[in-house]
C-alpha cells in the first residue's frame, strides 16, 4: 500500500487552485484527505514533506504532443510548418523503428517526468512501442494513432486505431484511454475523417485532431470545399463524438460558435506556434465562449522542449500583448489550462485535474528554496513568472512516486538519455 503525507506544506486546493496551506494525505491510488490530517488517519505514513518552503500543485496535463518526436528534436528548425513537414519531419520518421519510437518515448517520459507532467494526450505511429515506454514510465495517456488519410488508401491507420483501443484502453489499471487521430482536415478526406468518427462513436471514445493551425490550412480547405475547416469538420459530422481540437489559430467568428456549440475542445500549443509562425490562438475568446481549452507542448521538434511549466509561462505572456491587456488569461487562467480544463478537455475531471479528495493522486511537488522564490508575495503567480521547470522536486501519479528528490523511479536515465550523435544531420 502507498501511503504518504505532506505535512503543513501550501497547496493549491480543489478546481478554483485556492492557496492554503496544511496537510495532503495520498493512501493507494487516491488522495484521502487535505487540510488537516489527524495522527490517527497519518499512522504508516512516510511523511515525505513538510513546512511551508513546498508547493504541491495538480499534475500537469500536457493536452498535445508527439512525444516520440524527442528523436527529431532541434531538427529542421526556423521552418515554417508545411516545409518543416514534407522537407525535414515526414521523411525522416518513415524511418523511425519501432524500437526508435519506444526509446523516443522513454526519453520524451523522462523530461516531462522532471518538469511535472503526469499526464499526456498524443498522436503518433509505432503506437504499441509507445504505450510499452509509457507502461514502464507509469505516466496516465490519451494516445491516438496519428493518420494522414490522403497517404493511407487502405485505411491502415483506421485498422491500427482499432487494435490499439483494443489492445491499451482502458490499461494499466485505468491510467490509459484510447481515442482517434485523423491528422488534420487538408491531410485526411472527408470520408476517411467520416469513418474514424464511426469507430470512435462505437467504442463511445473521442478524436483528436490538429485543426486551422496555419493560414495556409484554412486557404486550401476554403478553395476546397467554400468553407473554414471548422466548418467543414461540422459538416461532416466530426464534432458527434468528444474532441480535442489541437492549435486551433485560425478561427472565425463562426467556427468559435460552432465550437462552444459542438463542446469542442482546444489543445493551446503557444510556444510551438511561435516557433513555426503560426499564429497565436484567441484563447480569451475562446474561454470567454465557454470552450474548454487546455495547454500542450506539441512535440520537441517543434518546441524544442515537452516542458509545460515552461508553456504556461508563454501562455500567460503572449495572450497579453496580443490584446495590449495586463489582465488577459492571467497566472491561474494558465494553470486551470494546464490542470483541471486539461482534465475536462479530456473528460477525466471527475478522476483527476485537482488536489481534491477521493480524486487520483497525480501530484506535482515543488520546493521553494531557491532565490527566486522570494519573497512570495503571490504564489500562484510566483509559481507561472518566476519559477524554473527543475524547481520540480517529487511527480506522483495514481498515489506512486514516479520522481522522489529529483531521482527517477520508474526508468533508467542514463539508458534511456542517449548521448548525442558524433555527426549532425544523421536522417
Amino acid at each position: 500500500m502507498n501511503k504518504f503525507l505532506f505535512r503543513q506544506i501550501q497547496y493549491l486546493d480543489g478546481e478554483s487552485l485556492t492557496l492554503r496551506q496544511g496537510d495532503v494525505l495520498i493512501e493507494d491510488d487516491v488522495i484521502k484527505r487535505v487540510g488537516v490530517v489527524s495522527d490517527e488517519e497519518a499512522a504508516g505514513a512516510e511523511i515525505f514533506a513538510a513546512g511551508e518552503e513546498w508547493l504541491a500543485v495538480p499534475g500537469y496535463i500536457n493536452t498535445h504532443t508527439h512525444i516520440a518526436m524527442t528523436l527529431l528534436r532541434d531538427y529542421g528548425g526556423d521552418q515554417p510548418l508545411s516545409r518543416w513537414l514534407n522537407d525535414y519531419i515526414w521523411p525522416a520518421e518513415a524511418k523511425l523503428t519501432d524500437e526508435d519510437v519506444y526509446w523516443g518515448t522513454a526519453l520524451g517520459a523522462l523530461e516531462m517526468i522532471a518538469s511535472g507532467t503526469t499526464c499526456f494526450v498524443d498522436m503518433y505511429d509505432h503506437c504499441d512501442a509507445i504505450c510499452e515506454a509509457t507502461a514502464k514510465a507509469k505516466l496516465r495517456a490519451v494516445f491516438s494513432r496519428g493518420s494522414v488519410g490522403m497517404n493511407d488508401p487502405a485505411h491502415r491507420g483506421i485498422d491500427e486505431n482499432d487494435a490499439l483501443y483494443a489492445r491499451w484502453h482502458g490499461a494499466e489499471g485505468g491510467r490509459f484511454r484510447v481515442w482517434y487521430g485523423p491528422h488534420a482536415p487538408n491531410t485526411c478526406p472527408g470520408d476517411y475523417i467520416q469513418e474514424m468518427v464511426a469507430h470512435a462513436k462505437a467504442r463511445s471514445t473521442g478524436i483528436h485532431i490538429h485543426v486551422a493551425e496555419t493560414r495556409g490550412e484554412v486557404e486550401s480547405i476554403q478553395a476546397q470545399y467554400g468553407m473554414t475547416p471548422v466548418a467543414w469538420l461540422d459538416s461532416l459530422g466530426a464534432f458527434a463524438v468528444p474532441t480535442l481540437a489541437a492549435h486551433s489559430v485560425w478561427l472565425t467568428e463562426e467556427d468559435k460558435a460552432i465550437y462552444a456549440r459542438r463542446h469542442v475542445a482546444v489543445a493551446h500549443n503557444p510556444i510551438s506556434n511561435l516557433k513555426l509562425a503560426s499564429g497565436i490562438a484567441d484563447v480569451e475568446d475562446l474561454r470567454g465562449r465557454g470552450v474548454i481549452v487546455g495547454l500542450g507542448t506539441d512535440g520537441a521538434s517543434s518546441n524544442n522542449n515537452l516542458s509545460m511549466h515552461r508553456e504556461l509561462q508563454t501562455a500567460a505572456l503572449i495572450h497579453k500583448i496580443r490584446h495590449y491587456d495586463a489582465e488577459a488569461v492571467g497566472a491561474r487562467d494558465v494553470l486551470q489550462m494546464a490542470t483541471i480544463d486539461g482534465a475536462r478537455a479530456l473528460g477525466w475531471a471527475d478522476e483527476i485535474g485537482s488536489i481534491s479528495p477521493g480524486k487520483q493522486a497525480d501530484i506535482t511537488l515543488y520546493k521553494l528554496d531557491q532565490p527566486w522564490h522570494a519573497p512570495y508575495h503571490d504564489a500562484v503567480s510566483n509559481l507561472v513568472y518566476a519559477a524554473h521547470s527543475d524547481d520540480v522536486d517529487a511527480v506522483f501519479v495514481q498515489g506512486e512516486c514516479l520522481y522522489k528528490h529529483k531521482e527517477f523511479l520508474t526508468l533508467d536515465a542514463e539508458k534511456s538519455s542517449p548521448k548525442p550523435p558524433p555527426a549532425q544531420n544523421a536522417w
